[in-house]
């Protein structure tokens, strides 16, 4: 650091940079040996070194900006080359540009869609193929057919309650007429007891009443045998009403039960909660097929017309042709491909500049040297040796670059 800070340094006033030229984007360092001590073998080798490994980074650094530069200057000759293409020739790179960006508008707007189904739906539904729409209609039919069995059991239920309260009143009924016969004996007995006090004690004729009493009597008693013996075979209809209906309840059971175990199965099956659920995923999954299928096509479409767009490049003397698959935009639209080439010309401009500043930089390290040796010749012999050390090591470092671009290894 110490070393570092004497060969910047400067005097009070004084600034360690200077301009290249008034408004330059860059400022080259100036070297400074006013604090160096020439003689002293350690800060003359280590200042010598430091000028090299500034020529060594500039040359370095020009090297990688005059790859970009021929890169910028290629793509403006390449669009010069489609500007002054004929007009048929024009015409068919245009219309080839026009199919690659109306297949990307495809691919993009499949990829930006909403919605869509899930791969494990999709792929669920695809492995069970043929089997879904008759699973459909199996599960509308099983549910239609679950809506009448529910009903089914609910009318039933209905019915058997009505004969069961039935079934109460008249065995009401029953116990109600045993109550009015047993009071209707009571009152007759009352009665003859009175009418034989009557007659015997006052003595009154009471024929009449005796007849009377016991024919009043004998109507109530037939009127509520009559009765009972109605409530009686009614019960018994009631009764076999009610096993009727407890049967008819038993196999609506069974079949309610089937009818649930199927729908459980089938719901289990597609892994729904029910058709229309089904429905709504094999519509969406006839959809999302199609349209997969048309990708596909689109894709494949897509490689097609990319070939052929380099062809059609190639014979237009177009140098990097790929570059143009991502800007078709550019070919179709006067406004993108002005942006294009002033974007460029732009970048070039600033590569320019950054590769003037580093040949500045590294001349200013290379008459530094240079100054030195000239102003110390005894000392040459030492410069040319960590000159002739610095070029050989430039040298291997070359070669390690040729051999990562070759092996396609990353620059370091």
């Amino acid at each position: 650091m110490r070393f570092w800070k004497r060969m910047f340094g400067r005097k009070k006033g004084e600034s360690a940079f200077r301009v290249m030229d008034e408004g330059a984007a860059h400022e080259v360092p100036v070297f400074h040996r006013e604090n160096i001590n020439i003689h002293n073998r350690q800060e003359r080798e280590q200042y010598i070194r430091s000028a090299l490994e500034q020529i060594a980074d500039a040359e370095r650094e020009i090297h990688h900006l005059e790859y970009e530069y021929n890169m910028v200057t290629s793509h403006l000759t390449d669009i010069e080359e489609l500007e002054r293409l004929p007009d048929m020739m024009q015409m068919e790179v245009k219309e080839m540009a026009e199919k690659l960006s109306a297949l990307e508008r495809t691919q993009t707007g499949y990829k930006e869609k909403k919605n869509r189904i899930s791969d494990e739906d999709f792929s669920r539904m695809e492995q069970l193929g043929g089997d879904v729409e008759e699973g459909i209609k199996k599960l509308r039919e099983a549910e239609e057919y679950h809506k009448l069995v529910k009903s089914d059991m609910r009318r039933l239920n209905g019915e058997r309650h009505a004969y069961e309260y039935r079934q109460e009143e008249l065995e009401q009924e029953l116990k109600n007429a045993s109550g009015i016969a047993a009071i209707c004996f009571g009152a007759l007995v009352v009665c003859l007891i009175v009418l034989f006090v009557l007659q015997v004690a006052l003595q009154f004729d009471t024929k009449l009443g005796y007849v009377f009493v016991v024919g009043i009597a004998a109507v109530a008693i037939l009127k509520l045998f009559l009765k009972h013996g109605d409530a009686g075979r009614e019960i018994v209809r009631v009764e076999k009403d009610i096993n009727r209906l407890i049967l008819l309840q038993n196999t609506v059971k069974i079949r309610y039960v089937n009818n649930k175990n199927l729908l459980d199965y089938l719901c289990l099956k597609f892994h729904v909660k029910r058709s229309a659920e089904l429905q709504s995923l094999w519509d969406r999954y006839t959809e999302e097929k199609a349209e997969r299928e048309q990708m596909e096509q689109a894709s494949k479409d897509y490689i097609y017309y990319q070939k052929e767009f380099l062809k059609l490049l190639r014979r237009s003397r177009i140098r990097d042709t790929s570059v143009w698959l991502h800007q078709v935009g550019a070919i179709l639209d006067e406004q993108q491909m002005t942006e294009l080439r002033q974007g460029l010309v732009g970048r070039r401009k600033a590569l320019r500049e950054q590769m003037d500043y580093n040949r500045e930089l590294a001349g200013a390290a290379q008459r530094e040297v240079t100054d030195i040796s000239g102003k110390y010749p005894k000392y040459k012999g030492e410069i040319l040796e960590l000159i002739s050390e610095y070029e050989k090591k430039q040298q291997t470092a070359g070669n390690v670059r040729r051999r990562q671009r070759v092996t396609g290894q990353p620059d370091g």
